[in-house]
């Protein structure tokens, strides 16, 4: 295994088991990663989001990637909400349901990462174009997924949910990735400093690292037992349902005027199947929607991917 590939493995495992021993040891408590998890879907992604965006030289043609990402979160988001209904009675857990099947990750540590195996950098900058529409869908769609599902608080439809989302303070990410996509399209240089330092990097890294801290803080095995279910229908969406969704998605432009290449549609399809994404957990931690089952269901998804999808994955496309 090289570098490049060891890189992201201990990226993810180590923050994560040095937040299950921080608790176990009482050296953190599940309240810091609340607010943690908070900064870092708030802020964090989005600023990423920014810098990364403004940077990429945006073409139109790009766009069937973002669009049939679109179309990908906000169509698992129904299935999961339908899934969950059918198959959970517990409200949140229901939610957990919805959130899992909509966000997959699909960037640098699980979709990016397989994407950069197989193709380079071209390949990650696939993936940046995929996931342009990531923090609007999030603060649009999951946000009242996750108040709606949220016990503890009055159920209201998930429009007015939507609305109210946009004046979130929680919200201040979509004017902050609207505003990178309007640099990037106005062709606006960023300043030298930034296209010579590592700002991305950096970014991306501290989110990383405190958002894997953070699960392993709110990380209970000894919920596995009563959540077996939820576990069941969250991996049947993702690597089920979401794997049928993209590949109808991806060879479904081979019928319009414009169709996405090989490489495009293997993105498609690499990405719609990834396994849940840490911002389901930073969500459910945000809204207070069974984030301690969000943490174990995150860690069990993400496992149950990399011994049985991945390989499959890997055969095919290797």
């Amino acid at each position: 295994m090289d570098i490049a590939t060891l890189r992201p493995i201990l990226l993810v495992t180590l923050p994560l088991a040095a937040g299950y021993l921080a608790r176990r040891r009482r050296w953190a408590g599940e309240r810091f990663a609340e607010r943690v998890m908070t900064v870092v879907v708030a802020l964090g992604y989005p600023t990423g989001g920014f810098f990364a965006i403004w940077q990429m030289d945006l073409q139109p043609a790009d766009f069937w990637l973002p669009a049939l990402g679109t179309v990908q979160v906000v169509t698992m988001a129904v299935i999961g909400m339908a899934l969950g209904r059918l198959v959970i009675r517990d409200a949140p857990d229901r939610g957990l349901v919805a959130l899992g099947a909509a966000l997959g990750n699909a960037g640098f540590t699980m979709g990016g990462l397989v994407l950069y195996h197989l193709h380079g950098a071209k390949g990650l900058g696939l993936m940046s174009i995929y996931c342009l529409m990531w923090t609007p869908l999030l603060i649009v769609l999951t946000y009242p997924i996750a108040r709606h599902y949220a016990p503890h608080q009055p159920r209201r439809s998930l429009g007015r949910l939507m609305a109210r989302s946009l004046f979130d303070w929680r919200s201040v990410g979509l004017p902050i990735v609207l505003a990178a996509i309007w640099l990037s399209l106005r062709d606006v240089a960023p300043p030298a400093a930034v296209e010579r330092l590592p700002i991305v990097g950096v970014i991306v890294y501290a989110v990383t690292i405190s958002a894997y801290f953070c699960i392993g803080l709110r990380l209970h095995l000894g919920h596995l037992r009563r959540a077996g279910r939820l576990i069941a229908a969250v991996a049947v969406s993702r690597f089920g349902i979401a794997a049928g969704v993209g590949c109808a998605l991806a060879y479904g432009t081979l019928l319009t005027p414009w169709p996405l290449g090989a490489l495009g549609r293997q993105v498609i399809v690499i990405e719609a199947c990834v396994p849940v994404a840490v911002t389901m957990v930073g969500v459910a931690n945000m809204f207070g929607v069974r984030p301690r089952t969000a943490s174990l269901l995150f860690v069990i998804n993400t496992l149950m991917y990399l011994t049985l999808v991945l390989p499959i994955i890997l055969l095919v496309y290797a």
